[in-house]
């Protein structure tokens, strides 16, 4: 009787200040990872993307003020997300801009050149000098959408990392190596735009004006997606396509039919599951494996490949 009632009283006060005990050290440990994940953040160096709230860190996270990954859905409002998209999506692309130009030294240039600037034109960024300098020619294309100069594709940018998703490290390796860089935008292009009025229109007068002109076969060209079919549409508007080009690297290119280049080496790094740089046959062109099934992706994991294939024979193809 009483002292099994009391046994139970004991047992129950004791599992309540267990329970206490057991929640308070999780509300501890909750606090410690809270100030480590703040000391980690406050310690990162913060590259801040407008006035976003978002931030890059060295590596090429894009994260927020409390350090936390980028959610699309942030309102039961898919408008308002959407909206909240683009304005974070056109804050990355000038801070790319940027990190081109005041880290690379490009120069973002307007065309036709010597268009006025009261008239709507679009833009490239290129190597300072490029037209009088002697050294080889990184040209970067992208494909279709949203993604303008200096980005492969805006999804990973904003969803894993700076560095996949952009231009940078090959504009980063043409800088170790002595090429210069013409980044087109080809996205960047309106039919109020002289000389952009489509992508095509936009390739064809950056030939003109940095391009058709350079002595010996010393450019390589990278192609995206449809940047792919805007390179093919180049070779069939340009006689001297193959004297200018040495080689073309496309990855996962949406282009149809052969590219009128006999001597001029092309090859489509496409989305695959097989190993990276796995030859898989000669369609269009001579085709290998990325090294990724997910096309966005296609750029980054094929481009140790393509600057391995740009260096071979560097002396016989430049």
């Amino acid at each position: 009787g009483i002292n099994a009632e009391y046994g139970k009283q004991w047992y129950q006060r004791r599992v309540r200040v267990m329970d206490e005990d057991n929640h308070e050290a999780a509300v501890e440990e909750e606090e410690n990872k809270t100030t480590a994940r703040e000391e980690q953040i406050s310690s990162t160096v913060k590259l801040a993307v407008g006035d976003t709230g978002f931030y890059f860190t060295e590596s090429g996270e894009f994260l927020d003020e409390n350090g936390s990954k980028f959610q699309f859905a942030v309102s039961d409002n898919h408008a308002d997300n959407q909206s909240r998209y683009e304005k974070i999506g056109d804050a990355v692309t000038e801070y790319i801009y940027t990190v081109m130009e005041e880290k690379y030294g490009l120069r973002r240039i307007h065309i036709p050149i010597g268009v006025e600037e009261s008239q709507p034109s679009s833009f490239v960024f290129v190597s300072n000098k490029f037209k009088d300098s002697a050294n080889k020619k990184l040209v970067l294309i992208n494909g279709s959408g949203a993604v303008k100069a200096g980005q492969w594709a805006r999804s990973i940018i904003v969803n894993d990392n700076l560095y996949p998703g952009s231009m940078l490290p090959y504009i980063k390796w043409a800088a170790e190596n002595e090429f210069d860089v013409l980044a087109l935008n080809t996205n960047e292009c309106g039919s109020e735009m002289n000389g952009s009025q489509t992508p095509f229109d936009h390739a064809q007068t950056v030939w003109d004006d940095f391009l058709s002109a350079v002595q010996d076969k010393i450019v390589f060209i990278v192609a995206h997606s449809f940047g792919g079919v805007v390179v093919q549409k180049l070779t069939k508007g340009n006689s001297n396509f193959e004297d200018i080009v040495s080689k073309v690297a496309f990855t996962d290119s949406v282009h149809m039919g052969k590219i009128r280049c006999d001597s001029t080496p092309c090859i489509n790094w496409v989305s695959s599951s097989k190993p990276a740089d796995t030859h898989l046959g000669d369609g269009w062109c001579e085709m290998r494996s990325a090294g990724s099934t997910k096309h966005p992706w296609t750029s980054h994991s094929a481009m140790n490949h393509i600057f391995d294939w740009f260096m071979e024979n560097e002396n016989k193809d430049v």
